[in-house]
């Protein structure tokens, strides 16, 4: 059957009808466990390569191209568009979507090296569409890119993208909230509806820009230390900080330790860890590396 085309000739990925022709042509069928929906509203196309905020001089990495509805816009206006997509029946589909102005990677995003991946081309724009079986884990990978990247713009399931926004003594201030916050500021674009997406979630989505801190909050020599604190501090969120602190296999802190540490930092030791702002766990991680005699790792 033929497809329908856009200007250029290939078929459209954000027309539902096209989109359903190329998976039966390809044998494909989306994967519920796999959180596989693709997007299929040109609107939401826009909004996303616009809060990419391109010049056209800016190498994009894409994480999880789908069937290349934004792919094609990213082409259009970016130096180099680089896909990683872990489907090799979706990456056939993108050779027909977009052609060959797209270098592919056929990878696993949590397993990738961003060192290999990445250097040697500037300052990179990350666009990504996270399923969410592994969002958490694919932010805290693409947070360890942060000396190659500028700019995300992520979409995510709504709830986790209150959760990357979330304030100090939110609801749903958490650790990826923190962690986010530290390395990235932060804000919400654009919500799209569960009607934009097919086959249509159970959930909406949002999408997120995240502008890499320069220069960074958490200096490299606390890195590892920053981690451990705020690890701790919610691996029992219904604990005081001091509680918290005090149990952490990681910090070894007795509970005198951990009291006279949040005070030191003018933390009152009965708070919890979601009434933290970023700085606070930083001032901590700093007094406990200090106390603990550790230098940078």
């Amino acid at each position: 059957m033929a497809l329908p085309a856009h200007h250029s000739g290939a078929p459209d990925p954000t027309s539902p009808t096209v989109l359903r022709q190329l998976f039966r042509d390809h044998g494909f069928r989306p994967r519920r466990s796999l959180g596989q929906t693709f997007l299929t509203d040109s609107n939401i196309v826009s909004k996303i390569v616009s809060a990419a905020e391109l010049t056209g001089l800016e190498p994009v990495l894409e994480i999880g191209p789908g069937a290349g509805a934004v792919t094609r816009s990213l082409v259009a206006v970016a130096s180099r568009v680089l896909a990683i997509e872990i489907d090799p029946t979706l990456i056939a589909i993108l050779r027909e979507t977009v052609g060959e102005r797209l270098d592919v990677m056929h990878a696993d995003v949590l397993s990738v090296s961003w060192d290999q991946v990445l250097s040697g081309e500037g300052r990179w724009r990350v666009v990504a569409n996270l399923p969410y079986a592994i969002t958490g884990p694919a932010i805290l990978q693409l947070l360890a890119a942060r000396k190659y990247v500028d700019r995300l713009v992520i979409m995510v399931q709504l709830e986790v993208a209150e959760r990357l926004t979330a304030p100090p003594g939110g609801r749903q201030r958490g650790l990826l909230s923190v962690l986010v916050q530290a390395a990235c500021e932060a804000r919400p674009v654009w919500r799209v509806p569960r009607t934009c997406f097919w086959p249509q979630p159970q959930v909406d989505s949002e999408i997120i820009a995240l502008n890499m801190r320069r220069p960074p909050l958490v200096p490299e020599s606390l890195e590892t230390m920053f981690r451990r604190v705020v690890h701790a501090g919610f691996a029992t969120r219904r604990k005081t900080l001091l509680n918290a602190l005090a149990h952490s296999s990681d910090l070894r802190l007795s509970k005198d330790d951990a009291r006279a540490i949040l005070t030191s930092c003018a933390i009152d030791p009965g708070r919890r860890a979601e009434t933290l702002d970023e700085v606070e766990f930083l001032r901590l991680a700093e007094s406990i590396q200090q106390r603990s005699g550790e230098g940078a790792r």
